[in-house]
This record gives C-alpha cells, structure tokens and sequence, in this order.
C-alpha cells in the first residue's frame, strides 16, 4: 500500500530581530520618533547650553551666568508633574489625541519663546531672558514625558521598543548638532538673533512629527491601578505628611526663586557663593532629605505595605484625588525604596545626587572657559568651540557610550559604574592643565604623534572662519590641545552616564519602574545645578583652575560612595550565592 500521507510544508523561519528592525524603520511610527527626539533635544541645548556662549560674548560675568543656570530646574524635579500626564487627556481646543495635541502645545509654545529670547537683548534685559529660560524648562521636561509615554504606549513588540529607543538618542544627539554646532556657526557668521531663530523654526518644523506620530491605542485606555502604599495608610497620616512634604518643596523653591529675581531682575549685592553654601544645605534637607525622612516614618511607624490600588475612585473628591495624585508622586517610590533597602536607601540616594556632579556643575561654564580670555580661559572663536565641543565632543560622547555599553555586557555594572566616575572626576585635571597652560595635554599630544594631524585639521578649519575673526599665530597647537581635551573628557562623560543609568536602572523595582526612575535620574542634576552659582563666584574671583581642582576632588565623593555600593552588592551575590 502506498504511502498517501502530505509531504510535510517546509519550515518557515522567522526572520532574524536585525532585520525585523530594519522593515520596523519603514513605519511612520519610526520616523516620528527620530523627528520628535529632535523636539526633545534642542530646547535644553538652547537655553542652558549655547545661551552661555551668547552672554560671554555680550560680556556677562560667569556669577550672573551661575545665577541664571538655577532656571534649568525644571529638568530637576520634572517627576513631581509626571502623574499629571498618566492619562491622556484631549487639549480642550486640539482634539486630535491626548498624546499629540499636547505634543503640539509643547512644540509651540517653546518655538515661540525662542523667538522671543532672540529678540531680548540678554545685557539689558537679563530678568526677562531668566523668566523665559524658566518658562522653557518647565516646558521642555514636559515635552519629554509625554514623549516618553507615547514611545512606549505606541509600541507594539519588544523590537519597537528596542529600536524607537535607539532612534530617540540618535534623534537626541542630532538635535545636538542643531543647537550646538551648527548654532554656534550661525552666530559667528550672522549673530546670535539669527541663531536662535533658527532654532525656533526646527522647534517649529517637529510639529510635523507630532501629526504624523499615531494616537497610541491604549491612551483611551489608561492604566486603571497601580502598586501603591496609599490604601495601607490612613488619611489622617498620609494628609499631614503630604502637606509637610508640599510645604517643604514650596519653601526650597522659594528660596531659590527669592535668590534669583534678587540677583537678575533687582540686582542685588548678594553673594552667590554665601547663598550655596548657607541655603544650599537648607535646600537639600528640604526637597530630598526631608521627604526621604517621611517616607521612612511611614515605612516603619505606620507598617506601610505596597498593593495594587485604583487610579480613580468613583465618587472621590477631588481633595482626595490631588492627596492621591501627591502620595504616588512623592511617597510611592521613595517609600518601595526604602521597605527594599532599609538604610542602604541613604546611599542610593547619596549616590543619585552626587554621581554626575562634576558633568552637571560644568555645563554653564563650558562656553566661558572656552570663549574668554582671562581668568586662565583660552580666548577661542564660536568656530573653534563648534569643531571642537559640539562636532568632536558629540561624536566622543557617543563613543563612550558604547564604550560603556559594551563593559558592562562584558565585565558587569558595578566595575563600569565604579571606574566611570573615576573617569569622570580626573578628566576636570586635563582643563586644570590647560588653563595652567597645558603642559601636561602638549606633552600627550607629542608623545602619540597626535599633534600634527590635529595641528594640520585645525589649520585649515581655520581657512573657513569668518574673515573679520584674527587668528592667533599658535592656533594649530590651541585648538589640537581643546579637542583631545573635549575628546577625552566627551567620552568619559558618556560612558559615566551609560553606567549612571544602568545603574539606576538595577535599583528600581519594576513594578515602580516609571516613578522611582524619574525621581533618581532628576535627583542626578540637583546638586550640580545648584553648585553653579557658587562656582560662577569663584571663578570671577580666582579663575577656572581651582574650580577645576575643586571639582575634580568633589567628585571623589562620588569615586568613594560607588565603591561602597560595589561592595554592598558584592556581598549580597555571595549571600544570595551561599544561601
């Protein structure tokens, strides 16, 4: 009898994950999130980047330079209006999705304040150019959290995720360029009015981005609950300590509010350096030691336990939603923390603050160091600080994110995270060596043949400047010893930020992911932001080489706290290991 039976169908594979990313890229998913990341980028290198660049040309101090730089908190405490943004809620004139429409909004308005911000006139007008830079990073961080809920709402499969986040720090990066690079040839060559203009019509141009994106599927479907401590707590605990918290919150702002329209907008005799280092401190135990304290309290004085909880409840009042909405913002995280870790909470958190201090301190002051010249700085052009900090520098950072990428998968995170800020604190001794007149960088550059090559690029990038711009007779030598620097300390920037993230990343508890997340990574920027009032002082006073030095040695909190942390979770594997 013959065999009847159906040949069997070949095997069909599926195909490989690189090359369902590469079809994944003709979906316009894809491209607006590459033209959205540029929306993401440019208003932070606006106002808190390339704005220096402009007040040291119109011959504002680094005090005052300082001072303004307290604006950008925004970027600081951005978790504490994320819940505002968990639903996706229609703009009441734009109805065209709750992700989008506000999108727009964001895009619009930032567009519309660079503009303004062209047009200020920063020497005469410094308050107004501090109430805009203000309004621009309260915006901006907004911009990136609804950005951040779309990315992730309107993914479908582990691959969209994996490549709109590739596509965002592509995006991110070259939004970079725009505001850096190639703003700062703008301005040499047609002001910084123009420049800025510029910027405002990419802004302008990324609402297109926002029409193409797709309204996420799930937006009209938002997460109904949510792990929370709230329902194991009575009001009559949880209403006080968030009222404490609030208060708390609101006098630091004020403090540094009072500070800064003082010092901008009234002009008065204040000394930056007394107000950090006497407010500072106050600041601090305020918005971060305080809460971190309550929560605490709850923890172990109330017996406060995580479960799943509601978002809304029918027929609640709308005191008791805004306690709701308070709790999970400010308690929620703080509190799975500090249940998982007990004191080793104080830490994570020390580590949160300190970690990229020297990364944060440094970027108001990046531009005068570069452009003056006195106070040990090196007198460039707008040219030579676009090839050098904003073409290389760029290009740098990514290389030490892959660098650091690629360490981790290999050695693991806590020797990257360990070794990263030690990079991070000695690359502020290669700019105390150039300020000193660097001896040290010219000596590298000669021992690795690396000075002609450098010598003989920048020689001809300096064909290409603006024919009014005078050319020093050594400026071969200057600019190859100011892009080895930034090479130098662009990579060890990014492979500090890619373990600072992979590290806070292993801290948080998934089910917490999104909160705990955004409350550590804000709290990375807080004490830098803070420190550069101080630094500005004193580099009017003394120049940059001592705040280098004090920087570089500051940042050996940082080397020592993570070498704490490397042996806690060393212990913890053998423990678990032993067990």
């Amino acid at each position: 009898m013959s065999d009847t039976s159906a040949p069997t169908p070949p095997e069909v594979r599926e195909p490989s994950r690189a090359v369902r990313a590469l079809k994944a890229l003709k979906d316009r998913r894809m491209a607006a999130m590459l033209i959205l990341s540029f929306a993401a980028s440019i208003p932070y290198g606006a106002v808190v980047g390339v704005l220096s660049a402009w007040l040291t040309q119109e011959g504002v101090d680094t005090n005052t330079i300082g001072v303004l730089a307290l604006v950008s908190l925004g970027y600081s405490f951005k978790y504490l209006w994320a819940p505002m943004f968990g639903r996706a809620r229609n703009v009441p004139f734009l109805r065209i999705g709750g992700r989008r429409s506000w999108l727009i909004v964001c895009q619009s308005v930032i567009a519309l304040l660079l503009i303004i911000l062209a047009f200020s006139n920063p020497p005469e007008n410094i308050g107004l150019v501090a109430l805009i830079c203000f309004v621009i990073t309260l915006i901006g961080p907004t911009h990136d959290l609804i950005l951040d809920a779309w990315r992730i709402e309107v993914a479908r499969s582990e691959e969209d995720k994996d490549l709109m986040s590739a596509l965002y720090q592509f995006g991110y990066k070259s939004g970079g360029f725009i505001s850096g690079f190639l703003a700062l040839l703008v301005a040499a060559r047609v002001g910084w009015t123009v420049s800025y203009v510029m910027m405002s019509v990419f802004i302008a141009l990324t609402v297109l981005g926002s029409l193409l994106a797709p309204e996420p599927e799930s937006s009209s479907r938002p997460d109904t609950s949510r792990m929370s401590f709230l329902p194991s707590l009575r009001r009559k605990v949880t209403l006080p300590a968030v009222i404490v918290v609030a208060l708390s919150w609101l006098i630091g702002f004020t403090m540094i509010g009072t500070f800064v329209v003082r010092k901008l907008a009234l002009g008065a005799d204040i000394s930056s350096r007394v107000f950090v280092s006497e407010q500072g401190p106050v600041i601090v135990l305020l918005t971060v030691v305080l809460p971190a304290v309550v929560a605490a309290l709850l923890v172990f004085t109330q017996k406060a336990v995580a479960t799943e909880a509601p978002l809304l409840v029918v027929g609640q009042s709308r005191g008791d939603k805004l306690l709701a909405t308070l709790f999970r913002a400010i308690f929620d995280p703080l509190m799975e923390l500090i249940s998982r870790l007990g004191w080793w909470t104080i830490l994570v958190l020390a580590l949160a603050l300190t970690y990229r201090f020297t990364d944060a301190v440094w970027g108001s002051f990046a531009y005068p160091f570069y452009l003056r010249a006195d106070l040990d700085a090196l007198g460039h052009t707008l040219d030579d600080v676009a090839i050098a900090s904003k073409f290389f520098g760029v290009v740098a950072t990514i290389l030490g994110s892959l660098i650091g990428a690629t360490l981790i998968a290999v050695l693991g995170r806590m020797p990257v995270f360990f070794v990263g800020g030690i990079v991070a604190a000695a690359t502020n001794l290669l700019y105390a060596d150039l300020a000193a007149g660097a001896v040290t960088v010219d000596a590298f550059l000669a021992f690795t043949h690396l000075d002609a090559p450098l010598i003989t690029f920048a020689d001809w990038a300096a064909k290409l400047q603006p024919e009014e711009v005078a050319i020093a007779s050594d400026q071969g030598q200057r600019m190859a010893r100011l892009m080895v620097t930034i090479f130098a300390e662009n990579i060890a920037g990014g492979f500090a930020l890619v373990a600072m993230t992979a590290y806070l990343t292993s801290v948080v508890n998934p089910r917490f992911a999104a909160v705990q997340y955004a409350l550590l990574a804000s709290l990375t920027m807080l004490i830098g932001t803070l420190g550069r009032p101080w630094l500005g002082e004193m580099i009017e006073q003394n120049g940059f080489y001592d705040v280098f030095i004090i920087t570089f040695w500051l940042g050996g909190v940082a080397v020592v706290l993570s070498a704490i942390e490397w042996g806690r979770q060393t212990y913890l594997k053998r423990s678990v290991s032993a067990g």
